[in-house]
C-alpha cells in the first residue's frame, strides 16, 4: 500500500498515544511556522536512533540546558527537508536523566525510511534545532531484501581517534551494531591511555572516582553516575561518531569497559583480588548512564511503559539481551557476557601454593571427565601438609614471610595476616614454599632465615594453583591470563561435572537456545562481545627461544570464551549446530579473527576502533620484564601465525592493526569486508582529511556461502 500523508500520520499519532513519556507527549501540530537553525551547541551530542524492528524505533538526543525541565519538539518526517509527511511532538529533557530524551516511535510500517529532529525555542525568540537525524523501521520478518551493516567494538577515547570508522561514512548501513566497549571506564590510565589535551577527559566528580595507579602517578576509574554520565557525554561529542549515528539506527550491546576491565557480574578486577571489589552501586551506576546515552530498547521497569531507565530494572535485575528480526535472511541475537556471568575460574588473589587436589584424587576423577588417571601427572607438585602438628614450625614461618609479602603487594596488616593464615592451612606445594621463604631469607638477617623443606620428604604431589600458570600472588597472570591450556581445560571439566559455567544465566541460555532452534531465517547471527575463537599459543617451537618452563601450550586470554570451555562447547555443538547458518560477530580481544568453528557456523572478531591492539598490549607486557623481554619480541613478531597454528577452528589473524567490519547479507550469502589500518593511524585526528587513509586501508573479503556455510576468503 502506498504510504499517504494520511496513513503515515495515522500509524505516527497511534504510536505517540502509546508513548507515555513521564510527561506526557502530543501528536498535535503545534510549531514551529518559521526557519530552524541548527544549533550543535544546544544538542552537543547530536542525535541518534537505535533498536529496529517493524513497527517501531528508539530515537534519543541530548539538551544542553542549565534548566531542571527543558521543552522541546520532535519532529518525524518522511523527508530530510521536513516538507512531506510530518508529526510533531512536545516532550521535556530532564535533568534526572541528564537532559537525555529516549522517545520509543511506535506504529511504523516495516522499512520505512524516517527522518527526525529536536527542535528548542519559540516562536517569539526563534527555532534551534538539532542536526537531522535518519532512521529506518526494519523489514518484515517475511521481507527477502539484502542488508547492510557495520559491526565494531573498544573505541577507547583517551588520546585516540576514531579514524577507523571514516570508511563507513561512505555506505548505505541499514543499522551500527557496536558489540561493547563503548566507552572505557578509567581516564588517564598510563598502561594505555595518554593525557592529550585534545582528547581526554578529568572527572568533575573526582571525589566520587575510584583512585588507582601508585600515590606518585594515580589515575581515575568511574564509580559515580556523573563519572560514568561525563565520559559518555564525551564520548559522544566525536564528530565521526556523531555522524554514523546521524544516518543510521545503532544496535548494541556491552561488554566490561562499559562498567569495568574484566568485569563480572557487579565485581570489577581494578585490585586483582587485594580487596573486595564487588559494588552493585558502581554497576547500576554505569547501566544506568549507559541506557540514558544509548538508543538500547529494552524493558527498564517504567509502570507507564516510557523509554526512560528505572532504577528496579538496573542491576541485577537488567535484562540487556533481545532479538531483532531483520526480514528473512537475518535474525539477530544479542547476548549480555557481561553482567550474569561468575567469577574467573583461577582467582587473583589464590595464594600459588593452594592445592587443588591430591594425585589419588585426580586418578579417581579424570576418568569421570573422559581424561586419562594419569593426564596430569606430569604437572604435579610435590606438596606438605601444614596441618600436621609436626609442620607447626614450617607452618609459622610461611605465615610470617607470606604476611610480609602481601603487606609488599598493599595489603594492610589486618588483611595480610589473614591471607597468610588462609594460605598455610592444609596442603601447601613445594615450590610455593621454596619461594617464598627463599625470597624471606634474601631480605633478613641470618637469626631470623627460615629452614626450608627437602623436597624429598613431601607428603604427596597433586594439582595446586601454580601447575596452571599462577605464580604470584595477586595478579591477572596465570588468572585471566597466559593460563596452562590443557591443565585449565581439565580442571574446567572438573568443576563443569554438574552444570558447566557459562558467561549468561541459565535464563538467557535458555532463550538463546529456543530462538536458535526455531528461527527460520536464512542467517542466524550471534553478537557476543567476548570471541568464541580459541586463542592457543604453543610455546614449544624451537625457535621462539622460550625457558625451558614455558615450553608448554598456553590459553592467552580466559576472560573470553576460552575461559568456559565445556559451555561453548554445549553451544556450539548443541543450538548452534542444530539451528545452521550461524555467524557469531565478536569484539574485546583487539584483534581480527576470522573462525569456523563447525559445518556450517563461522565467527568475524573484528578488530578494535581505536583500543591498543592485541600484539602492542602483548609486546608492553613482556618489555615490562627483562627476563622475557627478547622472548617477547619473538612471540609478537609472530604472533598472528602462532594463534593460526594454536587452533584450526583459527583461518585468519590480524593482531596488529585498528578496523571495523563492514556486512553484505542476502539470502545466497553473507559476506563481510574487513576494513583494518596500522595502528599509528589512531594518534592523529584525520577527520578533515580522509583521503589520507586511501593508501594504508586495507579491505579483505570473506563469503559464507548459505549453500555449505563454509567462510571463504575472496
Amino acid at each position: 500500500m502506498p504510504l499517504t500523508r494520511r496513513r503515515f500520520l495515522g500509524t505516527l499519532v497511534l504510536g505517540a498515544a502509546a508513548l507515555s513519556l513521564p510527561q506526557g507527549a502530543q501528536a498535535t501540530r503545534i510549531g514551529p511556522r518559521g526557519p530552524i537553525t541548527v544549533d550543535r551547541s544546544r544538542f552537543p551530542q547530536s542525535v541518534a536512533s537505535g533498536d529496529p524492528r517493524p513497527d517501531r524505533v528508539l530515537l534519543w538526543t541530548r539538551v544542553w540546558t542549565r534548566q531542571a525541565r527543558e521543552p522541546l519538539l520532535l519532529q518525524v518526517a518522511t523527508d530530510a527537508g521536513f516538507t512531506g509527511a510530518m508529526v510533531e511532538m512536545e516532550l521535556h529533557a530532564l535533568k534526572a536523566h541528564d537532559h537525555c530524551v529516549r522517545v520509543r516511535l511506535t506504529g511504523l510500517a516495516p522499512g520505512q525510511e524516517l527522518h527526525y529532529r529536536f527542535v528548542l525555542g519559540n516562536a517569539t525568540d526563534g527555532w534551534t534545532g538539532s542536526p537531522v537525524g535518519r532512521t529506518r523501521s526494519a523489514p518484515a520478518p517475511d521481507a527477502d531484501v539484502p542488508l547492510r551493516f557495520a559491526f565494531m567494538s573498544c573505541q577507547d577515547y583517551g588520546g585516540r581517534w576514531y579514524n577507523a570508522m571514516l570508511p563507513l561514512l561512505e555506505q548505505e548501513l541499514d543499522f551500527i551494531l557496536h558489540l561493547g566497549d563503548f566507552i572505557y571506564e578509567t581516564v588517564g590510565d598510563p598502561g594505555f591511555q595518554s593525557r592529550d589535551a585534545g582528547r581526554s577527559i578529568t572527572f568533575d566528580d573526582q571525589a566520587g572516582a575510584l583512585r588507582l595507579g601508585t600515590p606518585d602517578a594515580p589515575y581515575f576509574a568511574a564509580r559515580s553516575l556523573d563519572n560514568y554520565r561525563q565520559i559518555h557525554r564525551t564520548v559522544r561529542t566525536d564528530p565521526v561518531l556523531q555522524q554514523l549515528l546521524e544516518r543510521a539506527p545503532l544496535v548494541a550491546i556491552w561488554d566490561d569497559h562499559e562498567f569495568a576491565d574484566d568485569c563480572w557480574q557487579a565485581t570489577s578486577t581494578h585490585h586483582d583480588g587485594r580487596h573486595d571489589e564487588a559494588d552493585a552501586d558502581r554497576r547500576r551506576n554505569a547501566e544506568q548512564a549507559y541506557f540514558e546515552y544509548l538508543p538500547v530498547d529494552v524493558d527498564l521497569g517504567a509502570p507507564d511503559d516510557s523509554a526512560h531507565v528505572q532504577p528496579g530494572a538496573l542491576f541485577p535485575n537488567a535484562s540487556l539481551w533481545r532479538r531483532l528480526r531483520f526480514g528473512r535472511n537475518l535474525d539477530l541475537f544479542l547476548t549480555d557476557t557481561r553482567s550474569e556471568r561468575p567469577d574467573h575460574l583461577i582467582p587473583e588473589d589464590a595464594f600459588p601454593g593452594t592445592v587443588l587436589h591430591s594425585r589419588e584424587e585426580l586418578h579417581e576423577r579424570l576418568p569421570q571427565v573422559g581424561l586419562a588417571p594419569t593426564a596430569l601427572d606430569h604437572v604435579m607438585a610435590p606438596w606438605f601438609d601444614l596441618d600436621r602438628e609436626d609442620r607447626a614450625p614450617l607452618r609459622k614461618a610461611l605465615q610470617r614471610a607470606l604476611g610480609a609479602a602481601c603487606r609488599r603487594e598493599g595489603l594492610d596488616r589486618k588483611r595480610a595476616r589473614q591471607y597468610a593464615d588462609d594460605a598455610t592451612r592444609g596442603r601447601v606445594a613445594w615450590p610455593a614454599i621454596n619461594a617464598v621463604l627463599a625470597r624471606w631469607n634474601q631480605a633478613t638477617p641470618g637469626f631470623l632465615h627460615a629452614d626450608i623443606p627437602a623436597v624429598e620428604t613431601a607428603d604427596g604431589t597433586g594439582l595446586a594453583w601454580l601447575c596452571l600458570g599462577k605464580t604470584r600472588l595477586f595478579d591477572s597472570i596465570g588468572s585471566r591470563y597466559f593460563v596452562l591450556a590443557e591443565v585449565y581445560d581439565a580442571l574446567a571439566a572438573l568443576r563443569a561435572r554438574d552444570t558447566p559455567p557459562a558467561p549468561m544465566s541459565a535464563r538467557q541460555w535458555q532463550w538463546l537456545g529456543k530462538g536458535m532452534e526455531g528461527s527460520a531465517a536464512q542467517w542466524k547471527v550471534v553478537a557476543t562481545s567476548i570471541s568464541l575463537s580459541p586463542i592457543v599459543l604453543d610455546l614449544s617451537a624451537a625457535e621462539l627461544g622460550a625457558p625451558e618452563a614455558m615450553r608448554r601450550r598456553f590459553l592467552l586470554n580466559v576472560d573470553q570464551w576460552d575461559g568456559f570451555p565445556q559451555a561453548r562447547q554445549a553451544l556450539l555443538e548443541g543450538p548452534f549446530a542444530r539451528a545452521g547458518n550461524v555467524v557469531a560477530l565478536s569484539g574485546d580481544i583487539h584483534a581480527a579473527f576470522v573462525s569456523q568453528h563447525g559445518p556450517r557456523i563461522s565467527e568475524f572478531t573484528v578488530p578494535a576502533v581505536s583500543s591498543t591492539p592485541l600484539a602492542d598490549i602483548l609486546g608492553a607486557e613482556a618489555a615490562r620484564d627483562p627476563a622475557t623481554r627478547e622472548v617477547g619480541e619473538r612471540l609478537v613478531s609472530g604472533l598472528d601465525a602462532l594463534i593460526a597454528a594454536g587452533a584450526s577452528q583459527v583461518r585468519h589473524v590480524r593482531t596488529r592493526v585498528h578496523g571495523v567490519c563492514l556486512a553484505h547479507v542476502d539470502a545466497g550469502g553473507f559476506k563481510v569486508e574487513l576494513l583494518t589500518l596500522p595502528p599509528d593511524t589512531c594518534r592523529q585526528r584525520l577527520y578533515d582529511a580522509p583521503s589520507s587513509l586511501d593508501a594504508r586501508l586495507q579491505r579483505q573479503v570473506f563469503h559464507v556461502a548459505a549453500s555449505d556455510g563454509q567462510v571463504r576468503a575472496l
